[in-house]
């Protein structure tokens, strides 16, 4: 009896193996980068190319991925129904939703709501700015090295001791000259960000870009943050007080609502 249970346990080994492998590689695309080649993959993995090939086709027959003229990899349209599936099962996206609106109305820039899951930083909704001049995407990665406004509220509203896990594993990187650069310095700017409830990125992560983020609490854990971001030319210095007091407002009102919860 102890042969075909170990065969079995092999296969259900090699089995999640291959799984993991194939979702590693729908995991790959992004915003910043949407488009892979074989070679990439591969590459990327240090896998063989027939090897990287196999799971690209275990892909491409779900549509999970697909082939473009000029043989690189997208995801593909079984994507697209599996995200809304996702969207509406986030009940929380239906209660900020009125809030992220107002923002964007009033004042025509992109406003993303963020959550914290661990490490990462995941947008779950974006609405776009109004404008001519838009920003094609918003950083709001932790890791290596927090700069963008959502990552620094985020950061500075985690229970201490999910803060000192952090900032063990940050390594400062100076994406611009305006980028805080010193562990010392950060700790002193997570501080000013708990006292004021928002935060601010000054062209920190990505040169002419300004954001402003306010935390969101569930429960008694800022999970969340709602951003607002737009180029410095139109988030100019006297628009900017307006803009801080409106998306704190926004946070605090949708924290109330949220108030009991652990959304």
């Amino acid at each position: 009896a102890g042969a075909p249970a170990a065969a079995l346990q092999e296969k259900s080994g090699a089995v999640n193996s291959t799984a993991d492998r194939a979702i590693d590689i729908l995991l790959l695309f992004s915003e910043e980068r949407p488009r892979w080649t074989l070679q990439e993959i591969a590459a990327h993995f240090g896998m063989p190319r027939t090897t990287s090939y196999r799971y690209i086709n275990s892909l491409r027959a779900y549509a999970l991925i697909v082939e473009d003229e000029k043989g690189g990899y997208r995801l593909g349209p079984r994507i697209f129904p599996l995200a809304r599936i996702a969207r509406a099962g986030i009940s929380i996206l239906n209660v900020a939703a009125p809030a992220l609106e107002a923002l964007n109305a009033t004042f025509g820039e992109a406003v993303t709501f963020y959550e914290r899951v661990d490490q990462e930083v995941i947008a779950l909704t974006r609405l776009e700015c109004r404008h001519r001049v838009r920003l094609t995407y918003i950083r709001g990665q932790l890791l290596p090295w927090p700069a963008t406004a959502s990552s620094k509220v985020l950061l500075a509203n985690a229970a201490l001791d999910e803060q000192q896990a952090l900032l063990h594993l940050m390594e400062p990187v100076r994406y611009t000259r305006k980028t805080v650069a010193s562990l010392k310095a950060l700790r002193q700017v997570l501080e000013r960000i708990r006292r004021q409830g928002y935060a601010y990125s000054d062209e920190e992560r990505d040169q002419g870009v300004r954001g402003i983020a306010a935390p969101v609490f569930a429960g008694r854990r800022a999970r969340y943050c709602i951003s607002l971001s737009g180029p410095t030319f139109r988030l100019t210095d006297a628009k900017l007080p307006e803009m801080f007091a409106a998306v704190k407002n926004a946070a605090m009102s949708l924290s109330e609502a949220l108030r009991g919860t652990e959304c």
